[in-house]
């Protein structure tokens, strides 16, 4: 009879590990989604898991103060501040906002000028991302070149300040925001627990761990024409983020039905006359991709081989005026054409 009843509770037993797995596995599978806009983008975040909830809620509320705090268009933002010290004082900055314009520096140096977080001036002039864009002139452009100069600007790391030194320079982090805003998330979502998410800020994406089945999440490399959500290819992803630069998303035409994009060269003061039709750079640091891929888009087909062929821990995909899609080797086996990108050529280098 004693036997009779233990084998009676040890199968209760299995049953109730077997029953608190299967709601443990659904729970980890069930995914929690959500849109917002911010950042002048729309951020879309898919996230797996008990927490999810949680950390979308925390990711949201966490970009819209990133944005309050880094804006170019605000007097109020520690941005702003700055701007409107130029020449006149240093201004104390949050311990997030000194890091990340530090690191901007860092990297910036090594674009040989052709990223300048200090292209505020040139930005403000040309208004692109604004309601009224114009074409200056070029006395106008000539006149705040001078001022679009990284190495001048000076950080107090003790007191934790930031220093234009002459009247007019002027910061603008667009070009490197949303891959850090990525960053950003993903330490929101580790402390969360989370371990399967898919973060969109206007195109930067961040994949975190793998999808519940166990794949690694594809991404999708897009045509590059405005709205399209066509894909011409797409690579897989995990724990990375890809951020895509290109001419044909923020742009505006002139009275001649001239177009004139949002990227704009630092050396030239014009969009930048790039043979690439669009870029994506991959890797597990999202601020970096961000700036890699405004940078190779600026440095143009040539000089974007040299950096695929001299660099193992970046993946590089590269649409050319040509066609042709240049793709860094080391994405070679989870590369996919799709339907729409069968006709492309591809050339891993």
């Amino acid at each position: 009879m004693k036997q009779h009843w233990k084998k009676i509770v040890g199968i209760a037993v299995v049953l109730a590990l077997i029953v608190g797995i299967g709601i443990w596995q659904k729970a980890q599978n069930t995914a929690h989604s959500a849109s917002t806009f911010a950042m002048s983008t729309v951020i879309t975040q898919q996230v797996y898991g008990p927490q999810g909830e949680q950390a979308i809620r925390q990711v949201n509320d966490a970009l819209a103060e990133f944005e309050a705090r880094l804006t170019l268009f605000s007097t109020q933002s520690e941005i702003g501040e700055i701007n409107a010290a130029a020449g006149q004082h240093p201004v104390e900055v949050s311990e997030e906002t000194f890091e990340l314009i530090r690191y901007s520096l860092e990297l910036s140096l090594s674009s040989q000028r052709a990223f300048q977080i200090s292209i505020a001036p040139l930005t403000q002039l040309w208004g692109i991302t604004t309601d009224h864009p114009r074409v200056p002139s070029s006395d106008e452009i000539a006149a705040v070149l001078p001022l679009i100069d990284d190495e001048s600007i000076q950080l107090d790391e003790a007191a934790r300040t930031i220093f234009f030194p002459e009247q007019g320079q002027a910061i603008d982090l667009g070009g490197i925001a949303k891959g850090n805003a990525c960053d950003l998330a993903a330490q929101i979502y580790e402390d969360c627990g989370v371990h399967s998410a898919i973060l969109n800020i206007g195109g930067n994406v961040y994949v975190r761990g793998r999808a519940p089945d166990g794949d690694r999440f594809r991404v999708g490399f897009r045509v590059p024409e405005q709205g399209s959500s066509a894909y011409l290819a797409s690579v897989e992803l995990e724990d990375q983020v890809m951020a895509v630069s290109g001419g044909y998303e923020r742009y505006f035409e002139d009275e001649e039905g001239n177009r004139y994009h949002h990227i704009l060269s630092p050396l030239t003061g014009y969009p930048a006359q790039s043979d690439i039709v669009s870029v994506g750079v991959i890797c597990t640091d999202g601020t970096r991709a961000d700036f890699l891929s405004t940078t190779l888009f600026v440095w143009g087909e040539e000089r974007t081989r040299q950096f695929m062929a001299q660099t193992v821990d970046v993946g590089v995909i590269l649409l050319n005026t040509h066609g042709e899609l240049i793709v860094s080797r080391a994405l070679e086996d989870s590369f996919q054409l799709s339907e729409t990108g069968k006709d492309y050529p591809v050339i891993f280098i």
